[in-house]
């Protein structure tokens, strides 16, 4: 079929190819193609089993370039979205997966030792690149949902949704942003997908981006922030045609406007959004901004309704299990007791909900002896594991994560420490959910960051689209210029792989500040990812600046009534601080609350260097 397209393309033409399924490695046809003697290969939905150490009708990378360079000669622009990915080495399966949760990824038909020695490199394939080509052939954007070493995975979506249907996390994310911004830049596009991962703090898999990144998503030009959608009328209830993923969430507010081109002082009253379907909504009248519920039976025909007002939830879902098979039942039970307790604490300064198992959670809990997560490792006494919610384990054993011993109990000091690392995990998590608030104009407030690499060489300007791997000895350079009209507090918080928070800068910008500094060597602090927040809030009139420092924490480690309603930037961050709110909301409208932004950089910190 590629063949064929390549054949009835023309210049101008827009061509989108979405590969969502399984993907592998097996032995390259030509050995010296491939660094690691490998072919990347996608397995169609027909695939038959391996014969010989390959795939028979696998579709290879080699052959996927060829496809695309074909194309591209004719002049047509290609997009194209891999969903799959083709290994597992750098991660591994704790055994305890939430329940529903797959991986994209088949065995590689080959055994160990079949191949040449080669080292491991995360860039993607040249063939697949978006690089240079002649004169004429069209351009190209390539989207990965994991690098080289990782699995992606597959899971009930929207997490916490009674009505969750299975997506791939990458696909789901991808289609998400899109739907709730049109009309933005691919580069955009990556920006959103990065910092959607963070919001629901998946640390892996790392998604790759090549390509035109700055063209816009599909050609399109209709970039809009005051989205409209007329309603249906079905008793006291209103039908939207939009969903979830175009922003009309559970709890969200909608302006009743007159037209699509009002705006939100010319409101006839609110909805409350009831449902959580990804494509259609149901909402009723509601009291919201002094206005009493419209009567929905004497609207204009022309009536459509806005987001105004988006929910926010910050709370940690916790979820505790033990391996398929473990004897460790006694010991789950009583770590499952004390983190209830905790839980049900009120002056936990965190707000803390321990699922069932096999739900999806922010945090999961994992009670099993290190030498059944790791074989060949000394410990046999149960300890309480701290994992990220997809339940992978780093393959060596020297980056175990974080454990708790639960041999004889916990001590009054263990359990103070269980309860600090509940409370540096919340803070950590709920800062990336910040993300979906970006009232504040970006643009006017310019931040860089670059690396300069520890054997000198000239600094390389970091994206947000990015994932850049820092080795020990490596430095980063940030720089912030506050072109905006108004005077603007600008923090920088540092989240560690452990859930550590550590405030680096808090300053008040006035028009025309800016400033440039280091960051230092965060891969000699500890590997990982560690995400770079960029805070940045409107200075109230006459105040004074007040930092984030009050968000400082080290982090896991092991050592001796909800309120609800529209709040500023400032505030939502006191919450977090505080764990004051289970659910809260984000005002869209403006009026006397103060805007904000929250920008996440995401960087992997390797050991050695």
């Amino acid at each position: 079929r590629l063949d064929a397209l390549a054949r009835t393309v023309s210049a101008g033409d827009f061509v989108y190819i979405h590969f969502a399924g399984h993907g592998s490695r097996q032995r390259a046809r030509d050995p010296r193609s491939e660094p690691d003697g490998l072919d990347e290969i996608f397995l169609p939905a027909d695939t038959k089993p391996a014969e010989n150490g390959t795939y028979p009708n696998a579709l290879v990378d080699d052959d996927l370039g060829t496809a695309l360079d074909a194309i591209r000669a004719k002049g047509a622009f290609v997009f194209i979205v891999f969903d799959s990915c083709h290994s597992s080495t750098a991660t591994r399966a704790s055994g305890a997966e939430p329940e529903g949760t797959h991986y994209r990824w088949l065995p590689e038909p080959f055994a160990s030792g079949d191949v040449p020695d080669a080292s491991e490199s995360l860039a993607r394939e040249a063939t697949l690149a978006a690089e240079e080509s002649d004169a004429g052939a069209g351009g190209m954007v390539a989207f990965y949902a994991a690098q080289t070493i990782e699995k992606t995975p597959e899971l009930p979506l929207p997490r916490g949704d009674e009505q969750a249907k299975t997506y791939g996390l990458f696909s789901h994310t991808m289609l998400d942003v899109l739907a709730k911004h049109p009309g933005i830049t691919y580069r955009e596009l990556a920006q959103g997908i990065l910092h959607r991962y963070a919001a629901g703090n998946f640390t892996k898999p790392t998604p790759l981006f090549e390509g035109e990144l700055d063209r816009l998503v599909f050609g399109d030009t209709g970039r809009s922030s005051n989205l409209t959608w007329p309603i249906e009328v079905d008793g006291g209830k209103a039908q939207i045609r939009a969903g979830a993923l175009q922003g009309l969430e559970r709890r969200a507010i909608l302006a009743l406007l007159p037209d699509p081109l009002a705006d939100e002082t010319q409101a006839l009253g609110f909805l409350r959004v009831r449902t959580g379907d990804p494509l259609t909504a149901e909402a009723t009248p509601a009291r919201y901004a002094g206005l009493n519920p419209p009567v929905l039976a004497e609207l204009p025909a022309s009536a459509v309704v806005r987001v105004v007002e988006k929910p926010l939830s910050f709370q940690l879902r916790v979820e505790l299990s033990t391996l398929p098979g473990s004897e460790q039942d006694e010991a789950a039970d009583y770590a499952r007791r004390e983190v209830e307790r905790i839980a049900a604490d009120e002056q936990l300064p965190a707000n803390l909900a321990l699922v069932a198992p096999g739900e999806q959670a922010d945090l999961q809990l994992i009670v099993a002896t290190t030498n059944e997560l790791y074989p060949g490792e000394s410990g046999d006494e149960p300890r309480l594991w701290f994992l990220p919610p997809g339940g992978e384990l780093p393959a060596d054993a020297r980056d175990k994560p974080h454990s708790i011993g639960l041999a004889d109990g916990m001590t009054p000091e263990q359990l103070s420490q269980l309860r600090e690392n509940f409370v540096a995990v919340f803070r950590a998590t709920s800062l990336a959910q910040l993300t979906e608030l970006s009232e504040l104009d970006r643009g006017k407030v310019r931040f860089g960051l670059e690396q300069q690499d520890a054997n000198a060489g000239t600094p390389r300007q970091i994206e947000r689209s990015a994932v850049p791997v820092l080795a020990r000895g490596d430095q980063l350079i940030f720089s912030i210029d506050n072109q905006s009209t108004k005077a603007v507090d600008v923090d920088m918080l540092l989240i560690g792989p452990n859930y550590s928070i550590k405030h680096m800068l808090g300053l008040r910008f006035q028009r025309g500040d800016n400033i440039k500094g280091a960051l230092g060597d965060i891969a000699d602090a500890g590997s990982g990812l560690w995400r770079l927040v960029l805070v940045m809030r409107e200075a109230g009139r006459n105040s004074v600046h007040s930092d984030l420092s009050f968000l400082n924490q080290i982090g896991t480690q092991t050592r001796a009534a909800a309120a609800t309603g529209a709040r500023d930037f400032g505030q939502l961050l006191k919450d977090i601080g505080g764990g004051a709110a289970t659910r809260g909301a984000a005002s869209l409208t403006g009026g006397n609350t103060l805007k904000g932004s929250l920008d996440i950089f995401n960087l992997e910190a390797r050991p050695g260097g």
